[in-house]
């Protein structure tokens, strides 16, 4: 991959501003803004200039004085990395270079004032570069004019062309969840091969399980499809009956359910939180309905204490899936303290292909009833040996995965183009994934932005619905959601350099 170009301001409002932009949009250089000087000495070229800016989606400003609300757009909306000022007379604000990686530079010449000895090019009030005009060649104004332009352009492009942009010429990919040690993966195929049988490994996951989640039982099986499918043949559905659920739910969840014969019925999302609307909930609860899931998509816990009360005024049972919420808390609680029933996975990573373990959390009188009917799913011996150690280290992985998120928002959220994942109050999420939403100010759909991101060697997830266009149709939300997002990686392999690289790309694409 080519190095990454610095993302310019341009300042200034003169001819020779006009010339440069030209020449830095043919020479390919990422001209992210323009900065129009106006009620200079010479004549004022801003509106040229910004037509110029229009038809390359260059964000503009322009006044004839740069105070504290333009430094505020720099610094919020444009993130420069390195600033152009050409013939500016007035004082511009330190700010404006000392929020550029590689600073401001001052363009100044001789047109500007005699004792200019051509053009020059300072830095932090330091000469870095002079191209000298001679008094003999300033003769004939006209004459020396282009020269200036031509020394101008001169100058810069060996500025650029010697800039060190700290980033080598090709980087490695980024994956969207690292992957678990080489070494790793053959052991854990053959231990699986070895130990395929229930053992004191399962019973101790189990223990683990409840202490960590408040729980006073768990019970880890081998698959979501055939948690769900056990929980629910518990409450004796017959053919027909309805479950509701989230359209985000996974494979497992809708498998299971078809398992126990029952139907699901999908409630939309809210369109901020993207757990289950409650009002869309009560709205779907039928004659019919007999159960309602509860999910925590990307790891956002869902308001429980509204859909615990819609459950209980309906007289419905509810199970929680908390597939890629293991850890997470609502209200100061975790998700799957008794009394509640929840499913959780644990992610077992690529070194364990098509092998889940899964926790299921459970009260005492559910756990006496599906005591009997478990033991033939229970998760083997070597599986969950494996999921111990990743229930080990999900404390550190929890928080390297909210630094990456954390990261991620403050930055993202300085710009109209993208809508980031809500924090309530009353959740703490353990972002399994980080939902980012484009809108109608973005450069790119979301789909091109998956694309693009793809290219440059980052790979981000779409979100899938397992639902029809039918069927999306009357989930307006959950529709929104699956055209307007991406999944950005925060795996716990993720580096500071590689997020801001994710960073450095999404506002290049999407932003300009």
């Amino acid at each position: 991959m080519a190095r990454s170009r610095p993302r310019i301001l341009l300042i200034g409002g003169s001819y020779r501003t006009l010339c440069l932009l030209e020449h830095l949009l043919e020479r390919g250089e990422r001209v992210v803004a323009f900065l129009g000087q106006e009620g200079g000495s010479e004549r004022d070229f801003s509106s040229e200039i910004l037509e110029h800016c229009s038809r390359a989606n260059i964000a503009t400003r322009s006044g004839n004085k740069f105070g504290e609300e333009i430094v505020r757009w720099i610094e919020d909306c444009i993130r420069p990395e390195l600033a152009l000022a050409v013939g500016v007379t007035t004082e511009l604000p330190l700010a404006i270079g000392g929020n550029c990686r590689f600073g401001l530079i001052e363009v100044s010449d001789c047109l500007q004032a005699d004792s200019n000895p051509g053009v020059v090019l300072r830095l932090r009030g330091q000469e870095i570069a002079v191209r000298r005009i001679s008094p003999e060649d300033r003769a004939d104004p006209d004459e020396v004019y282009l020269r200036v332009i031509d020394e101008t352009v001169d100058a810069v492009n060996g500025y650029l062309d010697g800039l060190d942009y700290g980033k080598p010429a090709a980087a490695s990919s980024i994956r969207f969840e690292a992957s678990v040690e080489a070494a790793g993966a053959a052991s854990g195929l053959a231990q699986l091969v070895e130990v395929p049988e229930p053992g004191p490994q399962t019973d101790a996951l189990e223990r683990e399980g409840a202490a960590r989640l408040g729980a006073d039982h768990s019970l880890a099986l081998r698959s979501t499809e055939e948690a769900f499918a056990l929980l629910l043949r518990t409450l004796d559905l017959s053919e027909g009956d309805e479950v509701i659920c989230s359209p985000l739910s996974g494979t497992g969840l809708l498998a299971g359910i078809r398992r126990c014969g029952a139907r699901a019925v999908f409630a939309d999302i809210d369109p901020d939180r993207l757990t289950l609307d409650p009002d869309r909930v009560r709205a779907a609860i039928s004659p019919g309905t007999r159960a309602l899931v509860i999910g925590h998509p990307f790891g956002q816990p869902a308001p429980l204490d509204l859909l615990y009360g819609i459950a209980r005024e309906a007289g419905i049972e509810v199970i929680e899936d908390g597939s890629a919420a293991l850890g997470a808390d609502f209200e100061g609680h975790p998700l799957g303290q008794s009394p509640c029933t929840c499913v959780f996975r644990i992610n077992q990573g690529p070194a364990l292909p098509g092998e889940e373990a899964v926790l299921v959390t459970l009260s005492g009188p559910l756990w006496a009833r599906l005591e009997t009917l478990a033991p033939g799913l229970r998760l083997g011996g070597a599986a969950a040996a494996r999921a111990r150690q990743r229930l080990a280290c999900l404390d550190e992985t929890i928080s390297l995965r909210t630094q990456h998120a954390s990261a991620y928002s403050a930055e993202l959220a300085r710009y109209d183009a993208f809508r980031i994942p809500p924090t309530p109050e009353a959740a703490l999420p353990v972002y399994a994934a980080y939902p980012l939403r484009l809108t109608r100010f973005a450069r790119v759909s979301a789909d091109d932005l998956h694309k693009l991101l793809g290219d440059s060697g980052i790979e981000t997830c779409r979100i899938a619905v397992p639902l029809s266009e039918r069927e999306l149709a009357g989930l307006p939300a959950t529709e929104s959601l699956r055209s307007q997002a991406i999944l950005l990686p925060v795996g716990p392999s993720l580096t500071p350099h590689q997020r801001s690289r994710v960073l450095d790309s999404i506002f290049d694409f999407a932003v300009g």
